[in-house]
C-alpha cells in the first residue's frame, strides 16, 4: 500500500513536469553579482563621488565587500571612518546624481544567462527581481541589458520600504505575481538573499560568480549552491 502510494505521487510529479507543471512558479533573482556583474561600473562610480568629495578612492576589491546591503551603506563604508556621519548627505547628493547618469559601460551578463532565463520562461516559470540597488537604476538596466531576459517585475530600492534582509519587498513581488512563498524560490550571490529568502519564507539557491565566498555564503546558512547558469537551471527546473 505504501508503495502503491508513492508511485502514484512519483507518476503525478513525473506527469506535471511532462506537462510543463512544476513544483515552483516563480524565481526571484538578486541584480548585482547574480544577473549582471556590475561590479566596474559601481566601483566607478563611488570613486568618481569619493574624488568629488576630497576623499581617497576605493579599491574594486573593497567595492566586492562593500556591495549589497543597499546604496547608503556602500557609502558609509566607502567615506574616511571620520566623514560616515555625512553617509546620507554623499551617498543622495554626490554618490547618487553620478550613479543616475552612468552609462553602465562596463556592466555585463553572465556566461549562459539568456538561455537559463529563456529555459524558464519555456517551463512557464515567473520571473523577477529584488534589489537593494535603487528603483531609478534598476529599472536603467531593466530597459537596456535585462530588456531581453522576459522578468515579469523588476523591484528595487525605494522610498519607505525597507531594504533586504527584511522580507517587505519580496513578499510584495510574490504577492505581484500571483504565488506563494512555497512555489517559488530566491537565487542570489550574497549572504543577503540567504537571508532575505529565510525570512520570506522561501527556498534559496545562492550563485557562486558573484561577490561573496562560499563560506561566507555557508555562514549565512546557504545550502544549495550552483557555479554556472546551466547548473542553476538544472536545479530550478528539478525543485
Amino acid at each position: 500500500m505504501r508503495w502503491d502510494c508513492w508511485g502514484s505521487v512519483c507518476r503525478r510529479r513525473c506527469k506535471g513536469r511532462l506537462t510543463g507543471e512544476h513544483m515552483i512558479k516563480a524565481v526571484i533573482f538578486d541584480l548585482d553579482g547574480t544577473v549582471l556583474d556590475t561590479l566596474p561600473d559601481l566601483n566607478a562610480c563611488m570613486n568618481a563621488a569619493l574624488e568629488e568629495y576630497g576623499c581617497p578612492k576605493i579599491t574594486l576589491e573593497q567595492t566586492r565587500a562593500y556591495v549589497g546591503h543597499g546604496g547608503l551603506q556602500f557609502a558609509e563604508c566607502a567615506l574616511p571612518e571620520e566623514k560616515r556621519g555625512q553617509a546620507e548627505y554623499f551617498y543622495r547628493n554626490v554618490y547618487c546624481p553620478i550613479h543616475f547618469s552612468c552609462k553602465n559601460e562596463h556592466t555585463v551578463t553572465f556566461p549562459q544567462e539568456k538561455e537559463c532565463m529563456d529555459a524558464l520562461k519555456d517551463a512557464g516559470i515567473k520571473l523577477a527581481v529584488v534589489t537593494n540597488k535603487s528603483q531609478r537604476a534598476a529599472d536603467v538596466l531593466g530597459k537596456t541589458l535585462l530588456k531581453d531576459f522576459g522578468f515579469d517585475v523588476i523591484f528595487g530600492n525605494r522610498d519607505g520600504i525597507p531594504v533586504k534582509p527584511d522580507p517587505t519587498s519580496t513578499r510584495m513581488v510574490l504577492k505581484e505575481l500571483g504565488v506563494s512563498e512555497s512555489e517559488a524560490v530566491f537565487v542570489g550571490d550574497g549572504d543577503t538573499d540567504v537571508q532575505t529568502a529565510r525570512n520570506a519564507g522561501m527556498r534559496s539557491v545562492s550563485v557562486l560568480w558573484g561577490y561573496r565566498t562560499k563560506e561566507e555564503l555557508l555562514e549565512a546558512g546557504a545550502e544549495r549552491f550552483a557555479d554556472t547558469f546551466p547548473q542553476l537551471k538544472d536545479i530550478l527546473l528539478g525543485m
